[in-house]
């Protein structure tokens, strides 16, 4: 099987083969797919999204900061002062474990009826019983977090911002409407719904992606203070998304649908959902040309003229890569 493109920009980022080279696994476990093939690899996901969060965090530190100390984000959270984007960390960590599920990798559908569906889909019902990956994505996160840090809140606004960061998918809903509640009734619908994940994919996940961060720290791309943290966190995750394995749940009542019109929860929701959004995207633009081939193809030297080219680049994709927060050692290249 040929090496994913997310497999090989984590390997020129690595500097080498990721440790989890002879045990290949992204045949089991796709990043995403185009209606009727499964692509890409969710571990090399999950790395490049750690990286990529990585990479912006001397640009928003402050800002992050700020909304974890106006929001009372940070609140009975007793560690040290920059714990604050340990935990968004593994946040970006836990976005996707959705898709581990074999409600997700399960259900491909035909190109021809790929249109016809996304319009069934955008029309289907409060009561449809079809549980999708960010929203078992943020139920994790919540249950995961509540029990890494007994904090609840900080919990509950972590996993509002992972249910949040698929906003391409879901805040279409919105526009039928400016009210909140008709995005919340699209993502938080009150039906019972439930997931299953094959053993030997969640093993093959556990085991690469473990090896992978023990990569990632020996390279000094995480701090040892980071993966103890997401160490820490992988486990509580690994353990809840096998013990709600089958089990009945329901998306309103699991991440309180009432709480999340409160300001309280909304407002650093939303801001905490955009850092996962961009380090995601541009972890994900890894799938077609990663984001460091784009900056490369900007000429420098012709300074009045890098916004249009950078504006050429960037219109012939879908994702938002986020070229903004580009790191100053990647700068000092040209």
């Amino acid at each position: 099987m040929e090496r994913p493109l997310e497999c090989k920009a984590l390997l020129e980022i690595l500097g080498g083969n990721p440790n989890c080279h002879n045990t290949c696994s992204a045949i089991h476990t796709p990043s995403y797919k185009d209606c009727s093939t499964l692509k890409g690899c969710l571990i090399s996901h999950v790395a490049l999204t750690l990286i990529e969060m990585q990479r912006i965090a001397p640009y928003f530190n402050k800002s992050l900061h700020r909304v974890f100390t106006v929001s009372k984000i940070g609140r009975g959270v007793k560690q040290i002062e920059d714990d604050f984007w340990n935990i968004l960390l593994s946040v970006s960590f836990l976005h996707d474990v959705g898709k581990l599920t074999d409600q997700y990798v399960g259900h491909t559908y035909p190109s021809e009826i790929c249109d016809l569906y996304e319009k069934l889909m955008d029309r289907r019902t409060t009561t449809e019983k079809r549980v999708r990956h960010h929203q078992v994505s943020a139920v994790i996160t919540r249950k995961t977090l509540r029990k890494v840090l007994l904090d609840d809140d900080v919990a509950l606004k972590m996993a509002y911002a992972v249910l949040f960061h698929h906003e391409a998918m879901d805040w279409k809903a919105v526009d039928c409407s400016v009210l909140l509640s008709s995005y919340l009734q699209v993502v938080l619908p009150p039906s019972q719904v439930s997931y299953t994940i094959a053993h030997d994919r969640l093993f093959l996940f556990e085991q690469n992606l473990r090896k992978i961060l023990n990569q990632m720290q020996t390279k000094n791309i995480i701090t040892q203070l980071q993966y103890s943290f997401l160490v820490k966190t992988f486990d509580s995750a690994i353990s809840e998304l096998k013990d709600n394995q089958e089990a009945t749940l329901r998306m309103d009542i699991e991440l309180d649908v009432g709480k999340v019109k409160e300001p309280k929860y909304i407002m650093p929701a939303l801001a905490l959902y955009r850092f996962i959004y961009l380090a995601d995207n541009r972890a994900a633009s890894a799938r077609s040309e990663y984001w460091f081939k784009i900056i490369q193809q900007v000429n420098w030297s012709e300074l009045e003229k890098v916004a249009q080219q950078i504006q050429s680049h960037l219109i012939r994709r879908y994702y938002y890569i986020g070229l903004s927060a580009i790191p100053e050692e990647f700068l000092r290249r040209f």
